[in-house]
Parts: structure tokens; C-alpha cells; sequence
């Protein structure tokens, strides 16, 4: 069932939709950081300071440990912009428009990707995975607490 003209103009809707976003960017950096340190035993600092090397992270330097501090960062304001599109994506039925996401990130990110493939990869499966649940329950808590209301 896609969103229509008459879901939009509920009054239900606002509240619902904004709520699912706030809960998908107030939750995601904790959901990343956790799943990579489950996967991988390993801090997201040293994680991210790595070079494609996961099992053998040595104890990062300072300009190292100020470069992975660099790229949580970014990663994370990348993160939260990824999370809001792939959301407000799902809400509105584009799903073809997440393709665009996937491709652009990596054509942006292809030489960060290239120094630590890992770190940059698994972080940004993680998240669209996320990013991609929590909006499809969201969608389908909206549809159906909507269909309830129009009874």
C-alpha cells in the first residue's frame, strides 16, 4: 500500500513520521558502533584507524588515533544524512532512489574506502540495514495505525 493524498493530509501522520525519525537518528550511531564492536572485538577508534589489517591493529599514534577520530566523525554526519533519506525513501515508496544513495556514497567515498575498506563498508551496511527496518516498520506502523483511525 503506497502513501496517498488522503494518509499525507491525516493529522496522524506528522507525529507518527517525525517520531520514526528522531528514533531512527537517535539510535543508529549506538546500533553501528555496538554491531562493529561485536563483529570485530575491537574499538570503532581502532577499527577505524586500521588499514584493511582487522586482526593485526597495532596501538594507533597520535596523528593516526587524530585521523580515525576524523573519519567517525564524518562517517557519522554521513551516517545521519543517509539515515534521513533512506527513510523519508522508504516512506514515500521510492525504493529504486536508495540505489542512488549506495552509488554516490561510493563514488564520494571510493578513496577512503580503498585505505580501509572494512571500517567504511561494513559501517555503511550496518546502518542502511538499520536505516531500512526502522522505516519499514515505521511505514507499516503508519499504514496501519491509519487504517485503524479510518474505521
Amino acid at each position: 500500500m503506497e502513501l496517498t493524498k488522503e494518509i499525507l493530509l491525516n493529522y496522524w501522520f506528522l507525529p507518527l513520521a517525525v517520531a520514526g525519525a528522531l528514533l531512527l537518528l537517535f539510535t543508529s550511531g549506538t546500533v553501528v558502533r555496538r554491531v562493529m564492536n561485536i563483529i570485530y572485538k575491537k574499538n570503532l577508534t581502532d577499527l577505524a584507524s586500521a588499514n584493511n589489517d582487522v586482526e593485526n591493529v597495532a596501538v594507533p599514534d597520535i596523528n593516526e588515533e587524530k585521523l580515525a577520530k576524523e573519519r567517525i566523525s564524518t562517517g557519522l554526519i554521513i551516517g545521519k544524512c543517509e539515515n534521513l533519506i533512506i527513510y523519508l525513501m522508504v516512506l514515500t515508496g521510492s525504493y529504486t532512489a536508495l540505489a542512488i544513495i549506495f552509488t554516490a556514497k561510493t563514488i564520494i567515498r571510493k578513496e577512503d574506502i580503498a585505505k580501509n575498506s572494512m571500517f567504511f563498508l561494513a559501517g555503511t551496511m550496518i546502518n542502511v540495514t538499520y536505516s531500512l527496518l526502522v522505516s519499514l516498520l515505521v511505514k507499516l506502523l503508519i499504514i496501519n495505525v491509519l487504517t485503524i483511525v479510518a474505521c
